[in-house]
């Protein structure tokens, strides 16, 4: 009986999910007003896998139609190529639509062009091979070579240096080694940097990292076997200095290079231009943002390709806090420029909520504030600047709704006209169409093109979503409401029983919000253990909004081992308003840990069939920290945790993170015992410490340092360090997972777990989890 519940457990981790679900068909785009490309996917069931079949949704009839049937697709390659291929080939092609006419496939270090009306190739010629950034108008490649940029002609094959004074730790067009992924960087180096519409620019990034200390990483088992061996590189805590970014501006016809040398902007860990933070207006005009090293001042700069000059447009300062240009720190910014007029919409959270201002760039005075109310914006979907108009998803509209559930909403710029557009009683999702979303990675992709709304704005390409029935992405004429489904993910039979909950936070009065999962052969009459999976945040939410949320596996997995299972966003988490958000400013963990331990005694005292004596808590990454923590300042609530790549010391974690949500030294309620060492002597429970040798991000010295203090505290507990696994090591490890499974069906099931169950990921099971995106 236990070994059925691993195997369907198995069924249920984030790899397996993501083969096995379909994408959710918003990774799309216009071919036309009324033609959307987009990969729909369908079981292949000899397989246990998605094939994804290149289509076209055509709101004229209403009706999904393959592009070339696949079958007929892989003859045609086959024939070209004198290989036999199969849909387990096509599945690691990039394929891509130029225009209606033309399929693209990338395969095997081949492009082919398919004309689809003829259904013959028309070309054949060979793939670049390296990354690279592809400028609209196809004709050039940039490519990163030692620590300069190259440019590539596509058309004659000849390259010739756009920078050439590059260094180490002083190099063009790449990111810094602050990244959380230098030494995965390194192997295969993405150029940064973007193309202006016309090609005839590319902005680009010089950075300077020589004053930063190194961290180092040892990889104790190569691959290849000898011995250990040692990867350096940058890595900037608080108090370091930082990485300082220059922008540099190329002329691609003359080869001029222009350098901001008046605007250095230091950066805290990522690119700005991988983070959305940098985009192009008129053709020799680009703007950027920039936050501070704690995030108490964001400006937004515009610079003059021509002229070498830069000026600050507007800037913003928090009185208390912290800044977010988003409610969630890896969200675009909600923040655009108009082209046709002097004018930029701004994100601020002045009011107490998240919402939009309309600002004179030629004056950097505010005209009017766009939005407002006891709501937030999240998403910036489309400005149309013809209507004076803005889309946007919003979320807390409703007030008795889960703060973070969102709405597609628009308002007039001059803040009159608001209106919900569309609504559901679950989650709504449209992309957003903005400049630094092209993808200039991908060299058939056309760059013009619209995502989420069509380019005359009548349809949208819509995700409706819910935990509990599934999710439907529907076009959707914004007209008339009326749309058709062109992807679906349904619950099946015998899959875990979800339930939504609310329940009051530590202080009594804040209403929180949560997801239940229940064993699928759940019996209200029975009692059972309860887990806990937290994520903290402060940056990004925990419960999901959507069925089969790869983020959420891990909490499916363990319900169907027999434990009642919980998500849930507390204070101190976004999607809420600015005071429920930074309550916890300068503590990190507080009150998130008191709401979690809250809810769950509520839990306990509401629901009979939850048994209060065997509570389990686990957590990856922040959430790993909070796990610890809870078992040293919650013992008597939970009783078991497995705390999985945890930041321990946010002294000795990456800045980006630690400086923005712990604040400056000054920072009154800085939490004086934040490392979890200092308090791991307080350990009563069962706790199991879990690390990857590689994790790039949260470095295994985190987890040895807490184990390091629950010896020094004579302690007992677990540790499992897993040889070249990286930070995503309870996700994508199966050996891992399964371990997990074990420590809890022992410790709170009183079970005994099935010996040496074997739980293995495909490499393209791995490969789709790594790509798969979920809004």
């Amino acid at each position: 009986m236990l070994r059925q519940r691993y195997i369907q457990a198995a069924r249920l981790t984030a790899p397996k999910i993501a083969a096995a679900t379909p994408a959710a068909g918003i990774d799309g785009y216009w071919l036309s007003d009324t033609l959307y490309y987009f990969l729909a996917e369908r079981m292949d069931s000899s397989r246990g896998r998605m094939v994804a079949v290149p289509s076209i949704a055509d709101c004229s009839s209403g009706k999904v139609v393959e592009v070339i049937p696949l079958q007929s697709l892989l003859a045609l390659l086959a024939e070209h190529s004198g290989k036999s291929l199969d849909v387990d080939a096509l599945s690691r092609a990039e394929l891509d639509m130029r225009d209606k006419d033309t399929l693209t496939v990338s395969i095997d270090g081949k492009d082919y062009l398919i004309d689809v009306r003829t259904r013959r190739v028309v070309s054949a010629t060979d793939s670049l091979g390296v990354p690279a950034l592809y400028s609209p108008d196809g004709r050039y490649a940039c490519i990163v070579r030692g620590y300069d940029l190259w440019l590539k002609e596509r058309d004659t094959g000849d390259e010739r240096p756009l920078t050439s004074d590059g260094a180490p730790h002083c190099c063009y067009g790449q990111e810094s080694e602050t990244n959380l992924s230098a030494v995965s960087y390194r192997k295969r180096p993405q150029p940064v940097g973007l193309w202006s519409p016309d090609s005839q620019w590319f902005l680009t990034q010089r950075v300077d990292e020589r004053s930063l200390p190194e961290m180092a990483l040892v990889e104790n088992a190569p691959p290849g076997g000898g011995r250990p061996v040692l990867h350096r590189y940058k890595y900037a805590l608080p108090g370091d200095p930082l990485p300082v970014v220059t922008y540099v501006a190329i002329h691609i016809p003359t080869g001029r290079v222009t350098t901001f040398d008046d605007f250095p902007v230091p950066i805290a860990t990522l690119s700005p231009f991988g983070t959305d933070r940098v985009w192009f207006g008129h053709t020799q005009t680009a703007w950027f943002l920039h936050l501070d090293r704690y995030c108490k001042q964001a400006n937004l700069v515009m610079l003059d390709l021509r002229r070498g000059a830069g000026r600050v447009v507007l800037s913003e300062t928090a009185a208390s806090g912290y800044l977010d240009l988003s409610p969630r720190l890896a969200e675009t910014p909600n923040v655009r420029t108009l082209s046709g007029s002097e004018e930029a919409i701004w994100f601020s959270e002045r009011d107490g909520w998240g919402h939009l201002y309309l600002y004179d760039t030629s004056t950097g005075k505010l005209k009017n504030q766009i939005t407002r109310g006891e709501w937030l914006v999240t998403d910036i979907v489309h400005v149309d600047e013809q209507q004076r108009r803005v889309l946007f998803l919003a979320a807390g509209i409703e007030t008795n709704a889960e703060p973070a559930r969102r709405v597609f909403c628009a308002a007039n710029l001059d803040g009159t006209g608001f209106e919900v557009l569309l609504n559901h009683d679950g989650d709504i999702f449209v992309r957003a169409a903005a400049e630094f979303r092209r993808s200039q990675t991908r060299p058939f992709r056309p760059q013009n093109a619209r995502v989420g709304i069509s380019p005359d704005l009548r349809f949208g390409i819509v995700r409706y979503a819910s935990v509990q029935r599934g999710n439907v992405t529907e076009v959707v004429d914004l007209r008339t409401k009326s749309g058709f489904a062109i992807a679906a993910v349904l619950p099946s039979e015998g899959d875990v029983q979800s339930r939504y909950f609310t329940s009051l936070a530590a202080d009594g009065v804040t209403q929180l919000h949560g997801v239940m999962f229940l064993p699928p052969d759940f019996d209200e009459s029975r009692r059972y253990p309860l887990i806990d999976y937290i994520y903290p945040g402060p940056q990004v939410v925990q419960q999901p909004q959507s069925y089969n949320a790869t983020n959420s596996a891990p909490a499916k997995a363990l319900a169907a081992l027999g434990f009642v299972t919980i998500m849930l966003d507390t204070r101190g988490m976004p999607m809420r308003s600015w005071a429920l958000h930074q309550v916890g400013y300068g503590e990190l963990l507080e009150p998130q840990l008191a709401d979690h331990a809250a809810v769950v005694r509520a839990l306990c005292a509401q629901r009979s069939f939850i048994d209060a004596e065997r509570v389990g808590m686990i957590g990856h990454s922040g959430g790993g920290a909070a796990t610890a923590r809870a078992m040293f300042d919650y013992g008597d609530t939970f009783k078991v945790g497995v705390s999985v790549c945890g930041n321990h010391n946010s002294s000795l974690y990456a800045t980006l993170w630690s400086d923005k949500y712990r604040g400056d030294p000054g920072t009154p309620r800085s939490w004086p015992d934040q490392a979890n060492g200092a308090v791991a002597h307080k350990l009563s429970g069962k706790l199991l410490l879990i690390s990857g040798d590689m994790d790039e991000n949260v470095h295994v010295s985190h987890t040895l340092a807490l184990a390091d203090a629950l010896i020094r505290a004579n302690k007992d507990f677990d540790l499992l360090i897993v040889p070249n696994a990286g930070h995503l090591v309870m996700m994508t490890s199966g050996y891992a997972q399964r371990r997990i499974w074990d420590y809890f069906v022992r410790n709170l099931l009183h079970e005994e777990p099935p010996a040496n169950f074997e739980l293995k990921f495909e490499p393209w099971e791995l490969d789709r989890y790594a790509k798969r995106t979920e809004p």
